[in-house]
């Protein structure tokens, strides 16, 4: 019987391996996945994990209980903060509401999991991309960015529209890749259920809403977070091209956004290291740094070598 350790090992480079090589660039992105990963597991663990399990989905649920109550679903908390999120996003948590806290945390983890595994299948993209930190914050926090990028990946337009319904920003790249079908059911599907989900709470509730957004992403990791990075972020990410600055827009210029928006750049991430680095671990700074190493080692590298080095497949309408 092999040890364990042996199982791990193989685990870990067999993946780097390729053709004989070992890819210096993937052995890099792994290692600094599992680093910072790994600290964002164990530091909840060191401080008595104050956070449920899968805490995005109960949140949302609870404000989804509020709703069917005829409660504002803006105004109730969850673990000391509360739902700030269009209206739109609760739909999918109606279902949800009848659940137990426990079980929608779970549940919401479950999702999460299933849906990061599919968009990395579907993507062709290696296992270990599971490890990147916004996907793995993404699935502890039962959050539903990640079924949203397995819609977006998926694509058609029903795909597309449950993705925008399910969260705004899935319109930046849905916009950037001109997929209009999709959105053009989704805005269908957002006017057919605004009766039913408490659109005049949020619009008198948008001065808390916006506070509650600032303080639950302590001001935000895009660029918008520090006002004079936003012309050199809009300027690279025309530099980087439009296919694969439509998937960067939300890390990069998406107000308030947080470490888990980024999963939604994985498809174009396997042919961008920089970026992935630099996404790890987001800030503002570390962001724009990152479309700067980017567009640096794209010319670098020329046009040719840099698309060839793409193992991602991004869907089409």
């Amino acid at each position: 019987m092999k040890p364990p350790l042996d199982g791990i090992a193989r685990f870990l480079v067999r993946p780097i391996i390729r053709n004989g090589r070992i890819r210096i660039v993937d052995a890099i992105l792994i290692f600094w996945f599992m680093f910072l990963s790994g600290a964002m597991i164990v530091r909840p663990i060191l401080d008595g994990l104050k956070d449920p399990i899968g805490m995005d989905a109960i949140i949302y649920t609870t404000a989804a209980r509020a709703l069917v109550a005829g409660a504002d679903p803006w105004h109730v908390q969850a673990f000391q903060t509360g739902f700030a999120a269009p209206p739109p996003s609760l739909i999918p948590y109606l279902a949800l509401a009848w659940l137990p806290d426990v079980v929608v945390g779970w549940l919401g983890v479950g999702i999460a999991f299933i849906s990061a595994v599919y968009a990395i299948h579907h993507l062709r993209l290696p296992v270990w991309w599971l490890l990147f930190p916004p996907t793995v914050l993404g699935i502890a926090a039962g959050s539903s960015a990640l079924p949203m990028l397995a819609l977006l990946v998926r694509g058609g337009a029903a795909a597309d529209a449950l993705a925008v319904a399910t969260r705004a920003y899935a319109i930046l790249p849905l916009v950037s890749a001109g997929r209009w079908r999709g959105l053009l059911v989704g805005a269908l599907v957002i006017a057919i259920s605004a009766p039913l989900v408490a659109w005049p709470n949020f619009v008198s509730d948008r001065d808390h809403v916006a506070l509650l957004l600032a303080i639950q992403s302590n001001g935000g990791l895009s660029a918008t977070a520090v006002p004079l990075l936003v012309p050199f972020a809009g300027v690279l990410l025309v530099l980087i091209g439009r296919r694969r600055a439509g998937w960067l827009l939300v890390p990069a210029l998406w107000p308030d956004a947080q470490l888990h928006y980024a999963s939604i750049a994985m498809p174009v991430l396997a042919e961008m290291p920089v970026m992935a680095i630099a996404l790890s671990a987001a800030t503002p700074v570390l962001v724009v740094a990152g479309l700067v190493g980017q567009v640096v080692v794209d010319r670098l590298a020329g046009p040719q070598d840099s698309a060839s080095n793409s193992v991602a497949h991004e869907p089409a309408e």
